[in-house]
């Protein structure tokens, strides 16, 4: 302050006097924020605190070096500046009723502080449930930069599913800033008041869950204020007047309002329009389970550390021990939810075994799943988002909104479903991800949702039905072989999780036509592109299931299918079940037609070509031709399955070193493959090529050869092929390059045939290796 330092006697004599007693700071700010005056840094201040303090003007005066005519105009801007705050009549205020007139409008001589300066502002914040706040510095950040008197926002809302922690970040931001009030600390905005409202009427203890007494209508909540504040007049006026006497007497001091649980007040609008209008000097914080449009704050579940730190404290603080397994299984278990974390460690605490805590989280009827989500579920019941809750939790993974509109039966009802998945999001049951587009559901609320569609039978008969169709449908646009429609499986990518669903349900209620008609647009991706670890299984169901039923036609189909990834194995039992199998399905070729007894013959050739039995695999590619011919196919598909004829008779002549035949047969394998646009094929003969080119010596050809292959195949995500350059340019290296990156390309390629189950490609690069 100014006077401090033209007067050290004024600075001492304020500073004993008027910090000992008066709420000085909460008064200056409230002149400031009423006035838009500085109180802060200049002489007006030095005035106020003289005037407080009982100083003559000309004791003022003479301490501040200036006339009396001076401080006088000071003084009065100063008493003006006071019935704008207080709303007093103009002139009304004066040095004799100025101690008078402050404390009427709350602004007391208080007990003295400790000798630094400190003062305890009023609150009624409840009692902390934790010793240590974890996660949410983020939210956290944000909160506290909005509740700054230099941001411009006056309502802050904090939204997510019950249990999800928005009470307890605000509590902990509140209980920041009372510290930093309390202190004079600048790292937490200050207030002069803190009021903690809560309309809550049920509370998740270990054991139950509480009914409680929140605050459901606007008096009650005139009712806390007055408490806090320790000012009976407001519920003392009558009820039409209490609206207009909080905010006078709010608008003295700088306050931050917390109004907990917005969702269950009765009177909500008016209690909105009555925060709304608050004065600029409060801060009003929202939390409920839906989003209100008024700068809102979104919490979700804790991300994974901080989750497995909450699980430890709450062990550590209950005297139980939790092991790393069981913490991760814990937190999958919750997803997340801070909630459903404290209850399970209590449940544990209380001698339950973990197992049962673990399923009763997962149980839809368990108080867990009733405290965080039946009272939005059942605002719900019976309209749009019901069904589209419902229709969510069917899919594993995120969906997109076509997806989940069909499967509610909504797909001609446009606006119902736009309605119904913003209504999901103001309860925050469901989460649209602004990057992927997808529509994301915690595992918690998935459960509850799915126990909602077991309850409602015919819906969900109907949403599957749908669901399956819908999958089908996509699958027939965007899957099936590489040679047509290469570019579209990062789609397929996508909903790799769904479609994996669709299969196993269909399974399940043994919907085997679904499971046929679907592994058969799904085969080529799941061997070449995702290699899914379980496809010789679903191979094996479908054999099993189709000669069950006598579809003797689809048996041979899915012979073939198996029998190619037995091959690609290559052990000495997988090429004796292949041979097998081929056997049986070559007795059975009658049933199929040309194609498929064409690809017959191809696996059968591929075999013999595997056991090195070179004059029984070209007399299978013989008959692969002539049944190729005899299909009688338009010129596409004619290339489509001319082309492995040719590949294979080349493998063989690569294989008994006729280097130059073989030079020429993948050369014209790569032509026709580029007539058809079949990029896999083509990449598959520029390697070959580039083994040809390490095998006759020439070094750039080869090198140019595999270096533009792989970048293909790295781009293709097929595995297998990028393990054969790895494997081709392990060689280059021995031969011409660095044996340190022929032994890292060797390692690498080793580990992708491990990953495929290509038992001999391992052996031999092993051998290259060695």
């Amino acid at each position: 302050m100014s006077g401090q330092s033209e007067s050290g006697n004024l600075s001492k004599t304020w500073y004993r006097k008027v910090l000992k007693g008066w709420e000085i700071d909460r008064l200056l700010t409230d002149l400031e924020s009423r006035t838009q005056q500085r109180y802060r840094q200049n002489t007006k201040k030095d005035l106020l605190l003289g005037l407080l303090c009982g100083y003559s003007l000309k004791k003022i005066s003479k301490d501040l070096h200036r006339d009396n005519a001076g401080v006088r105009a000071g003084l009065s801007n100063i008493y003006r500046n006071i019935e704008t705050l207080t709303g007093e009549s103009n002139n009304s205020v004066k040095s004799s009723n100025l101690v008078h007139i402050l404390e009427k409008y709350g602004y007391r001589r208080g007990i003295a502080p400790s000798p630094i300066y400190s003062r305890s502002i009023p609150h009624n914040l409840p009692s902390p449930t934790y010793t240590a706040f974890i996660g949410r510095e983020v939210e956290m950040n944000t909160l506290l930069e909005r509740l700054s008197p230099d941001h411009g926002a006056h309502m802050i809302t904090m939204h997510g599913i019950g249990g999800v922690g928005k009470t307890a970040l605000v509590l902990a931001a509140a209980y920041l800033c009372l510290k930093a009030s309390n202190e004079n600390l600048s790292d937490a905005p200050r207030f002069d008041a803190i009021i903690f409202t809560s309309a809550k009427q049920q509370e998740l203890i270990p054991d139950n869950i509480l009914r409680r007494q929140g605050q459901r209508n606007l008096r009650e909540i005139f009712r806390v204020i007055a408490n806090a504040l320790n000012d009976p007049t407001i519920i003392q006026s009558p009820s039409s007047d209490q609206f207009d006497r909080v905010r006078q007497i709010l608008s003295r001091q700088r306050t931050l309002l917390i109004v907990d649980n917005m969702e269950t007040i009765e009177d909500r609008n008016e209690v909105i329009e009555f925060l709304y209008n608050l004065p600029i000097c409060v801060k009003v914080v929202i939390t409920t389970r839906e989003r209100i449009a008024l700068l809102p704050i979104s919490l979700r579940n804790l991300p994974l550390d901080d989750g497995l730190q909450l699980i430890q404290q709450q062990a550590g603080e209950k005297g139980i021990t939790i092991n790393d397994e069981d913490s991760e299984l814990l937190y999958t278990r919750t997803g997340g939810i801070p909630l459903a974390i404290v209850y399970a460690i209590g449940q544990v605490s209380s001698g339950y075994p973990l197992n049962s805590v673990l399923e009763q989280l997962a149980s839809a009827t368990g108080d867990v799943a009733r405290f965080c989500f039946e009272q939005s579920v059942q605002s719900i019941k019976g309209q749009s988002p019901h069904k589209l809750l419902m229709s969510l939790a069917i899919f594993p993974d995120s969906p997109i909104l076509a997806a989940v509109a069909e499967v509610a039966g909504l797909t001609f009802a446009p606006d119902s479903v736009n309605s119904g998945l913003a209504r999901l999001q103001q309860l925050s049951l469901v989460n649209l991800n602004s990057d992927t587009k997808r529509y994301e559901m915690l595992s918690l609320t998935r459960e509850y949702a799915l126990a909602e569609l077991a309850a409602y039978p015919d819906f969900e008969k109907e949403a599957r039905r749908r669901w399956v169709k819908w999958y089908l449908d996509f699958a027939y646009s965007y899957a099936g072989e590489d040679w047509e429609k290469w570019i579209h499986y990062d789609r397929i990518e996508e909903e790799e999780g769904n479609l994996r669903a669709v299969l196993y349900w269909c399974k399940d209620q043994d919907h085997y036509q679904e499971v046929r008609s679907l592994w058969l647009l799904l085969n080529h991706y799941a061997n070449l592109y995702a290699y899914w670890d379980d496809r010789l299984d679903w191979l094996q169901w479908l054999i099993e299931q189709s000669e069950r039923r006598g579809e003797w036609s689809s048996l041979v189909k899915f012979m073939i299918r198996k029998t190619w990834l037995l091959i690609r194995e290559c052990s000495e039992q997988s090429l004796k079940e292949a041979d097998e199998m081929l056997r049986r399905a070559w007795v059975l070729r009658d049933h199929a037609d040309l194609c498929v007894q064409a690809d017959l013959a191809e696996n059968l050739a591929r075999l013999r070509i595997r056991e090195q039995n070179y004059p029984d695999a070209r007399t299978w590619l013989d008959i692969e031709q002539k049944l190729v011919t005899q299909a009688n196919l338009e010129e596409q598909k004619h290339i489509r399955h001319y082309i492995p004829v040719h590949y294979h008779r080349a493998i063989i002549f690569y294989q008994e070193h006729k280097y130059l035949e073989a030079k020429m047969l993948f050369q014209e394998v790569m032509k026709s493959a580029e007539k058809i646009n079949w990029h896999r094929v083509i990449n598959s003969a520029q390697n070959w090529l580039a083994d040809l080119a390490i095998e006759q010596g020439d070094r750039d050809e080869a090198q140019k050869l595999l270096v533009q292959g792989l970048t293909v195949a790295e781009s293709s995500n097929n595995k297998r092929r990028l393990a054969r350059y790895q494997r081709s340019l392990a060689r280059w290296e021995k031969r011409w390059g660095s044996a340190e990156k022929a032994y890292q390309l060797s390692t690498k390629a080793i580990n992708g045939f491990k990953h495929l189950g290509m038992t001999r490609d391992v052996e031999k690069m092993q051998n290259l290796l060695d």
